[in-house]
Parts: structure tokens; C-alpha cells; sequence
């Protein structure tokens, strides 16, 4: 039972990460569409805001 138990929370954990990734990669999609329309200046305003928050995001993934 105690493997069983172990083998589910380690299920549990990868579904997280997949969930992080998932949700990861729909920020990046939103944000690239948005960038077709946008001005060089534009983008460089939001370039360190993306950044960050890719940032943040891989912390969340592998700081828990």
C-alpha cells in the first residue's frame, strides 16, 4: 500500500509540472500573437515583463 502511495504522489507531482509547462506555454502563445502587430519599441517594453514571469514561472516548477 505504502508503494502505491508513493507511486501516486510522484503521478500527483508530474501532473503539476505538466500543468506549470502547459500553462507556460500558453502565456508564451498569447504573448507571441500579441507581438505580430506590435512595434519594435512595443515589444521592448514587454520583453523584461515576459521575462520575468518566465522567470517566475520556472521558479514555481523547481523551487517546490
Amino acid at each position: 500500500m505504502k508503494q502505491l502511495i508513493s507511486v501516486l504522489e510522484k503521478i500527483h507531482k508530474q501532473l503539476e509540472i505538466s500543468n506549470k509547462i502547459a500553462s507556460s506555454k500558453l502565456f508564451i502563445d498569447f504573448k507571441n500573437s500579441a507581438f505580430k502587430s506590435e512595434t519594435k519599441k512595443e515589444i521592448e517594453t514587454q520583453a523584461p515583463i515576459i521575462v520575468s514571469a518566465l522567470h517566475t514561472i520556472n521558479k514555481n516548477i523547481y523551487d517546490n
